[in-house]
């Protein structure tokens, strides 16, 4: 299991860390930023760039600035991060689908960031459509939105690393006054497939100061340390994507 976590983290370091060497350079005016993603500008265009590991712009670490209480996962320490005041985080676990994760909602549930990191099926190679796909069922069902989203961006990837195909897969959607991000990574190896999910959505009104002040923060807490680096939480010189235990400076 270790070996396959290890493997897609490595994978998401394009994705988690896409602020560039460049990025501290860029003087622009996130509220105005324009983006890889035709339809949105701003913070939205700039969290889609990020998920599709482009620069952001951004020239200092993103902080939360009404820190409320700390999330640790009971089975993987290194699944926490401080969340915002008025923000609970519900831990997901099912051993059966090797599946590690939280949902953070703000308390009147009108604010989501989901973080899958792994789950899997066995013995199964599915498409990464499949999954994205119940992602988004599950997201409507839960606003009782039962119409046609509009579309604002859609990315699907195709890549292998080191001979394990991957594929990833994304959509911006409006929706019934919303925003929402989806983005799924698959990995086929073994016969089995192992997938890593991010969910993220809010009121279209306060989508751009959520990801300024909830979304990236929470990102920036789980893999990249304040000089922009990657987390190595025990000093090992092997950082959290490459360390298949890094609370430990023994291993590896």
């Amino acid at each position: 299991m270790y070996r396959f976590k290890t493997l897609i983290l490595l994978i998401l370091i394009c994705v988690l860390t896409a602020c560039s060497s460049d990025d501290n350079n860029n003087t622009q005016n996130i509220d105005n930023r324009e983006s890889s993603c035709i339809n949105a500008v701003g913070y939205t265009g700039l969290y889609w760039d990020f998920a599709n590991a482009r620069p952001t712009g951004l020239s200092q670490v993103p902080i939360i600035q009404n820190p409320g209480q700390q999330f640790i996962h009971s089975l993987q320490p290194l699944l926490g991060f401080t969340i915002p005041q008025g923000f609970t985080a519900f831990e997901l676990t099912d051993p059966q689908t090797q599946t590690i994760g939280v949902n953070v909602f703000r308390n009147d549930n009108e604010v989501l960031f989901r973080w899958v990191p792994l789950s899997s099926v066995i013995g199964q190679q599915i498409p990464s459509q499949n999954f994205i796909a119940n992602e988004i069922d599950t997201m409507f069902n839960f606003y009782n939105f039962n119409g046609t989203p509009e579309v604002l961006c859609s990315e699907f990837k195709q890549q292998v690393f080191a001979t394990i195909p991957m594929e990833f897969n994304a959509r911006l959607l409006r929706f019934d006054g919303r925003i929402a991000q989806v983005w799924v990574i698959t990995t086929y190896a073994a016969s089995s497939t192992y997938i890593t999910v991010s969910v993220v959505t809010a009121p279209e009104a306060e989508y751009d100061a959520q990801v300024a002040n909830t979304f990236l923060p929470i990102n920036y807490q789980l893999y990249v340390n304040e000089s922009g680096g990657i987390v190595d939480n025990d000093m090992d010189g092997f950082d959290i994507l490459r360390d298949p235990d890094d609370n430990d400076p023994n291993v590896p």
